[in-house]
């Protein structure tokens, strides 16, 4: 497990440094990336593929935010080298196999797990996009008040 996550880490920093990311935050994305695929690794077992993406998605969405809000950086810095590890490129790929060999059932069941990770990736975005809108919307309130 915790060579996975050290692959994750390596694997994040290499996607920042393709990415262009500035210099000084390589490192931070790098930490998102990995924390998140430790949470996927902790929850896959219990939870299954789609669920522990879910879940480590929501914990790659609130490490970006608060380093973007830590760094006063845009919170695509992070985001989009932490979400690296969790992308179901090996699921598409199966998908294309299968439909070629001719297996449809097995590319439909591939497809349709595909389909459900990446929807779950871009549930926990918008999850936490909502609740960090919603502190910063009630913060400003009180400070209005």
């Amino acid at each position: 497990m915790i060579s996975q996550i050290i692959g994750a880490f390596l694997a994040v920093l290499a996607a920042t440094i393709i990415l262009e990311a500035p210099k000084k935050h390589i490192f931070s994305a790098a930490i998102v990336g990995a924390v998140g695929w430790g949470a996927y690794l902790l929850c896959i077992g219990l939870l299954g593929s789609v669920l522990a993406t879910y879940i480590s998605g929501l914990v790659i969405s609130t490490l970006s935010h608060i380093f973007s809000r830590i760094f006063k950086v845009p919170v695509t810095i992070f985001f989009l080298p932490g979400f690296y590890p969790l992308v179901p490129g090996s699921g598409m790929y199966l998908t294309v196999y299968e439909f070629i060999q001719g297996n449809n059932a097995l590319a439909q069941g591939h497809l349709q797990n595909t389909m459900q990770v990446a929807g779950m990736i871009a549930l926990a975005i918008f999850t936490m996009d909502t609740i960090f809108k919603v502190i910063t919307r009630v913060q400003y309130m009180k400070k209005t008040d």
